[in-house]
């Protein structure tokens, strides 16, 4: 390499550049962005090994400048240490170049600190996200307008029974009771076009059990497109009061329905006591209470009756 090109593409460049002896890890040259980076003079970096800026053990370090030097790898990520004590996430480009007659590794470093940040946020917020997600109760799961699931949580797959390589594949609709489609479909559509909508519904599970469930959906836009977020709680202890509640109910208008009651005004002859009914007709009163109610009437006499019908029995 020609010191003009040289100067041009190493000592002059704006990217952190170093020039390492293979063998030994020796800092043959750096330039001035790296002294600028590491925090040294460059005469104090080319008295240092490799070794005192990378954190990896000795060993380490030369087994992957054996990978540079043969080019099996070019690309390496590694924590260097600067001088003032800073641990610094860097990916490095390394490869054998020939200055003179000698084959060194000529190594070009980005700190990518700020990126291992973002990406360690990143997957704390994912986490975050998806511990919260598999913690809310019941079913939970986000579908677009095609009928895409692009999430769901874990209870969604313990509850239906089917795995996350099925349910990628499958549609809304698949996991609804066949009787319950339409109105489902309905409330999907309700979804996309006013923003939210519920409906109770039966979940089919891959054994074919159905549970009943109550659906509530929402609307939300990311880049564009419109995307349906929505949880499913079961409800099967509600339905079930419901129905014993309604068979009690059945029950009673039943038995209340089998009940005879007498209301109203009853016209009555004031010297027989016979009964007008409702259809003109005279009855005597036991006759039409015995009719019109569930009381039965013994008969006796009361003691003046007895006296009067039996004088000689005092």
């Amino acid at each position: 390499m020609s010191d003009e090109i040289y100067k041009s593409l190493f000592k002059d460049s704006y990217s952190v550049m170093l020039i390492i002896h293979p063998e030994t890890g020796s800092i043959i040259d750096a330039n001035k962005a790296a002294c600028h980076y590491y925090g040294y003079k460059k005469h104090e970096l080319k008295d240092m090994h490799i070794q005192d800026i990378n954190m990896l053990s000795k060993e380490q370090v030369f087994k992957e400048m054996q990978n540079a030097k043969s080019e099996s790898r070019n690309y390496f990520n590694f924590l260097h240490r600067l001088a003032n004590g800073e641990i610094r996430d860097v990916e490095v480009f390394s490869g054998p170049i020939t200055i003179g007659n000698e084959k060194v590794l000529y190594s070009i470093i980005h700190d990518i600190s700020a990126r291992k940040l973002f990406e360690k946020q990143i997957k704390i917020e994912k986490h975050f996200s998806e511990s919260l997600i598999n913690t809310l109760p019941g079913v939970m799961y986000v579908f677009d307008q095609l009928g895409h699931f692009k999430r769901w949580n874990k209870n969604f797959e313990i509850i239906t029974g089917y795995s996350s390589n099925q349910i990628i594949k499958m549609n809304p609709l698949d996991f609804i009771a066949t009787e319950d489609k339409t109105r489902v479909r309905k409330a999907i559509e309700k979804v996309f076009h006013e923003g939210s909508s519920d409906v109770e519904a039966g979940l089919s599970t891959i054994s074919g059990q159905i549970i009943p469930y109550l659906f509530t959906g929402y609307k939300f836009a990311q880049k564009n497109l419109s995307y349906l977020v929505g949880v499913g709680l079961d409800i099967s202890d509600r339905v079930k009061t419901e129905k014993e509640k309604e068979n009690l109910i059945n029950k009673l208008q039943e038995t209340l329905s089998q009940v005879k009651q007498l209301s109203g005004f009853l016209p009555i002859c004031a010297s027989c006591k016979n009964i007008r009914d409702d259809k003109g007709y005279w009855s005597q009163i036991e006759l039409y209470i015995k009719e019109h109610s569930e009381a039965e009437f013994s008969h006796s006499l009361c003691p003046d009756c007895a006296k009067k019908l039996y004088p000689e029995s005092d």
